[in-house]
Protein backbone atom coordinates (compact mmCIF):
# COMPACT_ATOMS: atom_id res chain seq x y z
CA UNK A 1 0.00 0.00 0.00
CA UNK A 2 1.17 3.36 -0.60
CA UNK A 3 1.54 6.08 1.75
CA UNK A 4 -1.90 8.27 1.41
CA UNK A 5 -2.01 11.67 -0.53
CA UNK A 6 -3.94 14.87 0.75
CA UNK A 7 -6.36 16.41 -1.24
CA UNK A 8 -3.74 18.95 -2.37
CA UNK A 9 -1.13 16.13 -3.52
CA UNK A 10 -3.79 14.98 -5.58
CA UNK A 11 -4.63 17.78 -7.24
CA UNK A 12 -1.08 18.78 -7.93
CA UNK A 13 -0.15 15.35 -9.63
CA UNK A 14 -3.23 15.29 -11.61
CA UNK A 15 -2.41 18.90 -13.04
CA UNK A 16 1.44 17.81 -13.32
CA UNK A 17 0.00 14.86 -15.42
CA UNK A 18 -2.03 17.14 -17.22
CA UNK A 19 0.87 19.38 -18.18
CA UNK A 20 2.59 16.42 -19.34
CA UNK A 21 0.18 15.54 -21.57
CA UNK A 22 -0.49 19.07 -22.75
CA UNK A 23 3.50 18.88 -23.57
CA UNK A 24 3.11 15.20 -25.17
CA UNK A 25 4.86 13.60 -23.00
CA UNK A 26 2.45 10.68 -22.15
CA UNK A 27 4.40 8.41 -20.02
CA UNK A 28 5.20 10.99 -17.99
CA UNK A 29 1.40 11.77 -17.76
CA UNK A 30 0.62 8.03 -17.00
CA UNK A 31 3.81 7.33 -14.34
CA UNK A 32 1.99 10.81 -12.81
CA UNK A 33 -1.27 9.36 -12.40
CA UNK A 34 -0.22 6.16 -10.59
CA UNK A 35 0.60 8.32 -7.81
CA UNK A 36 -3.19 8.91 -7.26
CA UNK A 37 -5.29 6.24 -6.12
CA UNK A 38 -7.60 4.31 -8.39
CA UNK A 39 -10.93 5.11 -6.57
CA UNK A 40 -12.36 1.56 -5.00
CA UNK A 41 -15.20 0.64 -7.51
CA UNK A 42 -12.30 0.95 -10.33
CA UNK A 43 -10.04 -1.06 -8.69
CA UNK A 44 -12.82 -3.53 -7.74
CA UNK A 45 -13.87 -3.34 -11.77
CA UNK A 46 -10.11 -3.41 -12.76
CA UNK A 47 -10.18 -6.93 -11.07
CA UNK A 48 -13.19 -8.22 -12.38
CA UNK A 49 -12.49 -7.60 -15.48
CA UNK A 50 -8.97 -8.36 -15.90
CA UNK A 51 -8.00 -10.36 -13.27
CA UNK A 52 -5.92 -9.58 -9.62
CA UNK A 53 -2.62 -10.01 -11.36
CA UNK A 54 -3.45 -7.72 -14.19
CA UNK A 55 -4.78 -5.21 -11.35
CA UNK A 56 -1.47 -5.73 -9.44
CA UNK A 57 1.23 -5.25 -12.43
CA UNK A 58 -0.57 -2.55 -13.44
CA UNK A 59 1.34 -0.43 -10.80
CA UNK A 60 -2.16 1.58 -9.59
CA UNK A 61 -1.72 2.80 -6.09
CA UNK A 62 -4.56 0.58 -4.44
CA UNK A 63 -4.41 2.27 -1.17
CA UNK A 64 -7.77 3.88 -1.46
CA UNK A 65 -9.62 -0.14 -2.39
CA UNK A 66 -7.83 -1.36 0.50
CA UNK A 67 -8.92 1.32 3.34
CA UNK A 68 -12.51 0.13 1.70
CA UNK A 69 -12.48 -3.47 1.12
CA UNK A 70 -9.81 -4.48 3.74
CA UNK A 71 -6.30 -5.96 3.28
CA UNK A 72 -7.75 -9.16 1.31
CA UNK A 73 -9.67 -7.73 -0.72
CA UNK A 74 -7.99 -9.03 -3.58
CA UNK A 75 -7.84 -12.33 -2.46
CA UNK A 76 -11.73 -12.56 -2.45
Amino acid sequence: MMAQLSRSEMFENIKLALEADKRGDHEEAFRIRLRIPLAPHLAMAYKDTLGKEALIESGFDLSEAEAEYGSEWLDG
